[in-house]
């Protein structure tokens, strides 16, 4: 039998819940799912480590593959990582050290893939000359994102560096 893992922080207040629920709220408005918002929002507000799907199924009142499907999700934003432990078989998740500059760079890797399918799009002799124009604006707006979103996020960098606490754990 898999031995408990000592995590003594308590999960959550009911101030900490209101807390929990505005941020999910905002969370849908940006047109994510209010769960994965609940989640990324006790990960963020959290003292504790890590936690399990288990517990955070209990602890937000939720469903096992609503959580899971929200888990993915929020892995894949890069707002959440995974954690496995020696000896245990169950995956404990944590928010990731910097999930908002994880997000933007993940945002510029997937401009970057937008404009090669652009780029190989323009090319295709079916495509008329109204798609054409609607393609070049596209690769444009990808062109500047990019350039922008890597300008600003090294500047942003340097002006706030990453705690020397996360950035041993990561």
């Amino acid at each position: 039998m898999e031995e408990p893992v000592k995590n003594d922080v308590p999960l959550m207040s009911p101030g900490l819940a209101e807390t929990v629920e505005s941020f999910s709220l905002m969370f849908e408005q940006f047109g994510f799912p209010r769960m994965g918002g609940r989640i990324f929002a006790f990960l963020i507000l959290t003292e504790r480590p890590y936690v399990t799907q288990a517990e955070l199924t209990d602890l937000l009142q939720a469903s096992t593959g609503s959580v899971s499907t929200m888990i993915r999700l929020l892995e894949t934003l890069g707002f959440v990582e995974r954690v496995s432990l020696p000896g245990h078989r169950r995956d404990r998740f944590r928010v990731h050290p910097d999930p908002l500059v994880e997000m933007s760079k993940r945002r510029i890797e997937g401009a970057i893939h937008m404009i090669d399918i652009i780029e190989k799009a323009r090319h295709n002799k079916e495509i008329g000359p109204l798609a054409t124009e609607r393609l070049e604006r596209a690769e444009s707006y990808y062109r500047h994102f990019h350039v922008e979103m890597e300008l600003a996020l090294v500047r942003w960098l340097e002006a706030n560096p990453l705690p020397e606490h996360e950035v041993a754990d990561e």
